[in-house]
């Protein structure tokens, strides 16, 4: 039964959210996009922590927590996110909803694996700015907008070398298109001018960690969690278009392909930059938990020859993250609330962008519950409140508010019967 009701909610929540988009911030335009957070709704609400693990729970950015695993895990989480866009002039709100994964978890006796698809980047933005530099003083129109993203698939397995001690690897390998299209028009004329630049980019990367789970006096649990992401080549096959379309009827007058091959740009490289994270956590169990994690991006290298913007630099980016849970009577038979998981957590992020010479960063604030649905199942549900850009320098500060839900539904497999 939880298998019939696991694959028509995977159906829905794929057909309602795949085709979405997942951003909707100018900042996408930058790097590979806007990169999205790759973990589950559970570790998202506790400020991005990737270093609690358990044995019912998939944590998938870190596959050494596959070697605790116990039970077979069908995971699916989904967005609906608004953007609150802010300048020293203008106040505009935008939306984007989209799914943020899809995964299955599975303990196979002495080791744990899983595999699944998360949208590893979003790019997602429009943005119009209207001048007088024509002669006889009419307006002239410049619009930029962005959309795409890359995809990932992984693999992981974990392997439990000593009962409080993982180790782990994933495979993964990222695909998808990244569309960006400049335009330019004169007031009262119906044709305008347009650039596009599109890249098809795909290519593997790979992740290592350790998980260690130390019981404390029976009663407490340490954690602790190392992971290493090395810097990996993503090939990105390149075209660029020029055109003269009708404003309207979108009818495209004239368009000329422009050669890349002479210039070396029809296939250039894209750096997936080197991650390294280190968390820490104490709690008790099935009772409460507090932690604390650091990432390290080496982003400072990046560079896109394709496509790449003046007013914006690369430098490493730093992030700390803070959460936790609670529970009040996980064995709680008159209260379901008792049962209730309550999780929080904090960020702040120094971001790998300088647009206008401006360093940017983000903080944000998140909250959940993990709502108990029979057996061990739960539905995970949650906000998240963050703010990154200012106003000044010409940026754009982004106030974003998120309504996040997961589902992680759990089956036991590989499990050998021992009465007919």
């Amino acid at each position: 039964m939880t298998r019939i009701i696991t694959s028509f909610l995977i159906f829905f929540f794929v057909h309602q959210a795949i085709a979405q988009s997942g951003s909707a911030s100018p900042y996408s335009s930058a790097g590979l996009g806007e990169r999205n957070f790759n973990g589950t709704q559970a570790t998202r609400h506790m400020g991005g922590l990737d270093v609690f693990t358990d044995s019912i729970h998939a944590n998938l950015n870190n596959p050494a927590s596959y070697g605790f695993l116990k039970v077979t895990t069908y995971s699916v989480g989904i967005h609906y996110r608004n953007t609150n866009l802010a300048s020293l002039s203008e106040n505009r709100d935008a939306d984007d909803a989209s799914l943020d994964y899809l995964a299955v978890s599975i303990p196979a006796g002495k080791f744990g694996f899983g595999f699944g698809i998360i949208p590893y980047s979003s790019v997602g933005y429009k943005i119009e700015a209207i001048s007088s530099n024509t002669e006889g003083g009419l307006d002239l129109f410049n619009r930029y907008e962005g959309q795409g993203g890359i995809n990932q698939t992984y693999f992981s397995v974990g392997v439990p070398l000593t009962s409080f001690l993982s180790i782990g690897a994933s495979a993964q390998y990222n695909f998808g298109n990244l569309f960006y299209r400049t335009g330019q028009f004169v007031e009262g004329i119906d044709n305008g001018t347009f650039l596009t630049n599109q890249s098809s980019v795909s290519g593997f990367n790979y992740q290592f960690s350790a998980q260690a789970n130390i019981p404390v006096q029976k009663k407490y649990l340490l954690q602790g969690m190392f992971s290493f992401q090395p810097e990996a080549s993503l090939k990105s096959q390149n075209d660029r278009i020029f055109y003269t379309q009708s404003i309207s009827n979108e009818t495209i007058v004239d368009f000329q392909e422009i050669d890349l091959a002479t210039q070396g740009l029809d296939e250039t490289a894209l750096e997936a930059s080197a991650t390294t994270k280190f968390g820490m956590g104490f709690g008790e169990n099935k009772k409460w938990f507090l932690g604390i994690q650091r990432n390290f991006i080496k982003s400072a290298n990046f560079s896109n020859d394709f496509f790449s913007r003046s007013n914006i630099d690369y430098k490493d980016a730093k992030q700390w993250s803070v959460g936790g849970f609670f529970i009040p009577n996980y064995a709680s038979f008159t209260s379901f609330w008792s049962r209730v998981v309550y999780r929080f957590g904090f960020r702040s992020e120094q971001m790998s962008l300088i647009v206008n010479n401006v360093p940017l960063t983000e903080t944000g604030i998140s909250f959940g519950v993990g709502l108990p649905l029979g057996s061990l199942s739960n539905a995970n549900v949650g906000f998240e409140i963050s703010r990154r850009g200012e106003k000044k320098s010409g940026l754009i500060q982004e106030t974003l508010v998120a309504m996040r839900i997961g589902l992680s539904l759990n089956d036991i497999w590989f499990i050998k019967r021992k009465y007919n």
